[in-house]
């Protein structure tokens, strides 16, 4: 049985897309995207016409279909807390 792709997340933001990347790699769930980019040929062309056009192109993150709630929950998660323990100083 073909367990098909659904989209789970869009975003502008190139650093946003790094972090739901990160979530999705961490959490072992499959994915895709479409309109990535690479952030540092972004940020060289940032002032020129053409770069602004570039960032203007959606970054959509793909899961199959099976895993779109755990996905959800893992981009839409804040793990941020969790370095708050250790932190003296």
């Amino acid at each position: 049985m073909e367990n098909k792709l659904v989209e789970v997340y869009e975003t502008y933001d190139p650093m946003e897309a790094s972090l739901v990347r990160a979530k999705l790699t961490d959490e072992e769930i499959f994915f895709n995207v479409t309109g990535d980019y690479n952030i540092s040929v972004s940020m060289e062309t940032f002032n020129t016409q053409l770069g602004r056009i570039a960032l203007k192109r959606p970054i959509k993150f793909f899961v199959k279909e099976s895993d779109a709630e755990i996905a959800k929950v893992a981009i839409n998660t804040d793990k941020s807390s969790l370095l708050d323990e250790d932190l003296e100083y």
